[in-house]
C-alpha cells in the first residue's frame, strides 16, 4: 500500500481562513484533481 501526502501551508503555517483555502491557484486545483482523482483522499 502506497501512502501520499500533500500539504501547502502559508508563511506563518496556516492552513485556512474562515473555512477557505488562503489562495486559489487553478493549476494548483488541477495537478490536485490529477493526483487523487480515483483516490481515497482524507481531509482535516
Amino acid at each position: 500500500m502506497t501512502i501520499s501526502i500533500i500539504a501547502a501551508i502559508g508563511p506563518n503555517r496556516e492552513l485556512g481562513k474562515n473555512n477557505k483555502l488562503l489562495w486559489h491557484i487553478p493549476e494548483d486545483m488541477k495537478r490536485f484533481k490529477q493526483l487523487t482523482s480515483g483516490h481515497t483522499v482524507i481531509m482535516g
